[in-house]
């Protein structure tokens, strides 16, 4: 018996040519501005629930796909525009307990009075007993991080002496800015900015180091 041994052809090596990339279209600071403002009005207008990614497209005049590009979803895309709000409000640092207090609470009062935030909130609240993935994205990407610059206020009073020792600073934080939300979401009682320096004497005198 013979055996016949066949020659596997070698395979040729081929090297890739690279295929020159061309640069995407510039991002459009005009097209972004006219989506974040869409999305606003249609969040005060038609609630998150009905918001969609066409919708946001048409009231915006822009194609649907300009907003694929830039957001793979509604949620991302509304999670987005108002990360970028808050951004527009840093938490102040005026150097003193007394000082940031008042300034955080005006801004609550100044965010409460421009245009959309009214009806945004109440609705957002409302979603979020319905919503699971919406109340986690907010409170990851927008509440949390608020709350962490809130503490580092009360943590530079502190070490500037301010502070009584001891206290809960998320309990802080709670009484601090709670009245005022509980005055937009349920009593509808004036939320202005006698209110918030009313509001900030009292949580200074329960809060602060007494000084002898």
């Amino acid at each position: 018996m013979s055996f016949r041994f066949s020659r596997s052809p070698v395979p040729s090596t081929t090297i890739p040519v690279e295929t020159p990339v061309r640069p995407g279209r510039p991002r459009s600071l005009a097209a972004d501005e006219a989506i974040r403002d869409a999305t606003l009005e249609l969040l005060a207008t038609e609630g998150y629930a009905n918001l969609t990614m066409s919708g946001v497209a048409a009231q915006a005049g822009v194609s649907t796909a300009t907003l694929y590009r830039r957001w793979t979803s509604k949620l991302d895309l509304v999670i987005a525009v108002l990360q970028a709000r808050a951004e527009e409000r840093p938490v102040p640092d005026t150097g003193s307990l007394r000082g940031d207090c008042r300034a955080i609470l005006r801004d609550v009062v100044e965010a409460s009075q421009t245009t959309n935030a009214g009806p945004i909130l109440p609705g957002l609240v409302g979603e979020i007993g319905r919503n699971p993935e919406l109340a986690e994205a907010l409170r990851t990407n927008l509440i949390a991080p608020r709350r962490a610059a809130f503490v580092q206020v009360l943590e530079r009073a502190a070490a500037r002496g301010e502070l009584r020792a001891g206290l809960d600073h998320e309990l802080v934080i709670d009484l601090l800015i709670g009245p005022l939300y509980h005055r937009l979401l349920m009593t509808g009682a004036p939320v202005d900015d006698r209110a918030a320096d009313a509001l900030a004497r009292l949580v200074i005198r329960a809060i602060a180091k007494e000084v002898r």
